[in-house]
């Protein structure tokens, strides 16, 4: 099974298949992430099993195109999903338990990337926290 929950843990999925993941870049996905991109898979409507659904907040995020959220902390639970539904949902990988099988298998919107991502690759990695926040400054 593969699973999902907001950072409170008010709000679950689980389900059984996914597609691969799409990273996407434009500035509503940005934002509704919470970061330099959102990443979002798909499942099919009818496999997915909420827990703590009635505490999902929606959003109408364009006129067809709706999102929802944990209403406690905020944590994204869904992509753009169209007003009318089909047989998927655009559920997001953001919210996915460290051990879930996907993988990114595209990146959308790239020309609309933040410039402050460029070199990330480069920067040092640790596993823990990072050493220098007390030192950090503008």
């Amino acid at each position: 099974m593969i699973e999902g929950s907001c950072l409170c843990g008010a709000v679950r999925f689980r389900t059984k298949r996914m597609s691969g993941i799409v990273e996407c870049h434009c500035a509503m996905c940005r934002k509704a992430a919470g970061g330099h991109s959102g990443f979002f898979f798909t499942a099919f409507r009818d496999e997915v099993e909420w827990t703590g659904e009635e505490h999902l907040t929606r959003y109408r995020s364009s006129p067809q195109l709706e999102r929802s959220f944990c209403s406690h902390c905020g944590t994204a639970m869904t992509g753009a999903n169209l007003i009318e539904a089909d047989d998927t949902i655009i559920l997001a990988a953001n919210a996915l338990e460290a051990d879930a099988p996907g993988r990114i298998i595209a990146q959308e919107f790239y020309a609309s990337r933040c410039a402050w991502t460029d070199g990330g690759d480069k920067a040092p990695r640790f596993d823990g926290s990072y050493p220098g926040w007390e030192e950090l400054r503008p």
